[in-house]
Order: C-alpha cells, then structure tokens, then sequence
C-alpha cells in the first residue's frame, strides 16, 4: 500500500552535501507518530487548564465566589425556612391550647410526658443547693398546700384565699393599671433594663414567640386553668413547652416591640379567658 511504503530522509550538511543522518519511515509511521504526539499536547493541555485558575476563564465556567455566594444563600435559606416551620408549629400548638381554655378545659397533649419527665429529679454532679435556693423551694412548696377558687364566670376569688399570694415577676412602679374597656388586660411595671423576669408560679411554657408590637412575649400555664402573660421582653430564657418553678427566671426586662415606650414589663393575668387584675394577688413594691 502507498501509505506503508518505506521513504529514507536524508539529512545533508549545506555546504559539503555530507549525510548527517538518515531516517526510513512511511506516510502510516508519520501519521501515527504526529497524532500521538498532538494527543499528548492536548491531554498535557487539559491538565494544566484543570489543576490551575485559568479554567475560569473558559466561557460558561461557573466562578468559585459565585458558587459560593449562591452556597450561603441557600443556607441562609433553609435556616429562614427551618425557623418559620418552628414557629408556625409552635403556632399550632399555642391556638390549640387557647382554645381547650376558652373551653375551660386543660390542655392535654405531647407537653404531658415532657412535664412528668421533667418532674423527676435529675441527678449530676453539679446538683447542689444553696441556701436561698432551699429558702425558694420551701417557700413554694408552703405556696402549693393551698388552691386557687374561682367565681362562676371566671373571676378568681380574693377573699376566699387571702393568703395566697404569687410571686411577683418583677419589683417595681406600676404606672399603667389594668384597664379592660381601653383593651389594656394587664399592668406595666418599670424595671431596670436586663432585670430578670420570674415565674408567679408553677406551671408550663405554652407560648414563646415574638411580634412586632409587643417583642418577645411568654405565655405560662398554671393549674386551675390561670395563665400569665409577660410581654415587652429583651429576649426569653425558657422554651415552649418547658416547666418552670415559682420565682424561676423565665426572661430578660427589654423594650422590645412598637406599643413599648422604654424598659419595662407588661404583665397579664388570665383565667377562664378573663382578664384578672394582677394587683389584687401579687405584690409589686
């Protein structure tokens, strides 16, 4: 064939026409050889463009600063998306409950395995009691013996337990009273900024949550279907669905939320879906 057939190339000196080297090959050598050593240049090429920046700047390459702002966006975007799955279901579960107590009925849900674990004393090795602490648990406990009565209707009864006496979430000045037919269902109370708001009693976090008039608010559960309202707070310590003890630090004095004017604490009690005037029950100075 004409493609194998054998061709000697001479190399001659230019001026003495002397042979310097002589080489037998054919077009189908040649062939071979050129293309082995064009496939090499090309696949050496692609390497080096691989493993070096130039290959960002081969039309349609996504950039790496690109990519990874595209990266955090979508991170940023599920965080938002996991936080408002949070609080719609948090939602849920805090309409539900408001409903049973209109109702006049307790709550009964996944919260009751939560609170008679939660009831069970822990024991660590950072289980020490101070003797304040001791003071608290007795004081509480002494609180306990006694119930709350209520009045058909849902007012709760001042005279038939003149004893009682909750715990005052803050101490302070009350300068806005408990005005129902202004739609004001509790009281505020000036507190220095960062003061820690308590717990008036025992009972079960059935709301935590924030809006945009009244910041980061906490709704508390107690027995005999009395739930406490602390509102205007700098932010919350305790989670929905979480038990508190009487006197327990449950949030942080703020001024969180547009209907608030300065550090301060608005407090409501509520009973039966009846607003209670917190003064005749707790005291503040």
């Amino acid at each position: 064939m004409e493609l194998q057939r054998k061709r000697r190339i001479i190399v001659l000196d230019q001026i003495t026409f002397e042979e310097k080297r002589v080489f037998t090959t054919s077009k189908l050598a040649l062939f071979i050889y050129s293309s082995f050593i064009f496939i090499s240049l090309l696949l050496l090429f692609f390497i080096f463009i691989s493993i070096t920046s130039l290959k960002t700047f081969i039309p349609g390459y996504p950039n790496p600063l690109e990519n990874q702002a595209l990266l955090d966006k979508q991170i940023f975007i599920d965080k938002q998306l996991e936080a408002i799955i949070h609080q719609q279901e948090d939602d849920e579960r805090y309409i539900k409950n408001l409903k049973e107590l209109l109702k006049g009925t307790i709550p009964t849900n996944e919260l009751d395995s939560f609170n008679k674990e939660s009831a069970q004393p822990q024991k660590g090795k950072n289980d020490v009691v101070s003797e304040s602490e001791k003071s608290l648990r007795e004081k509480v406990q002494n609180r306990e013996k006694y119930e709350i009565d209520v009045f058909q209707g849902g007012a709760l009864s001042s005279d038939v337990l003149p004893e009682l006496l909750l715990y005052p979430p803050i101490k302070g000045e009350i300068t806005n009273k408990l005005n129902v037919s202004n739609g004001h269902f509790g009281i505020d109370i000036i507190a220095p900024k960062n003061e820690a708001v308590m717990a008036i009693l025992k009972g079960t976090i059935i709301n935590n949550s924030w809006s945009p008039d009244h910041g980061h608010v906490i709704h508390i559960q107690h027995k005999k279907n009395l739930i406490s309202v602390y509102k205007h707070n700098s932010e919350t310590l305790k989670s929905t669905g979480e038990s508190v003890d009487a006197g327990e630090p449950i949030a942080i004095v703020g001024n969180s939320g547009t209907l608030s004017e300065g550090p301060h604490l608005h407090f409501e009690l509520w009973h039966n879906g009846f607003p209670i005037d917190p003064e005749k029950f707790i005291n503040f100075k």
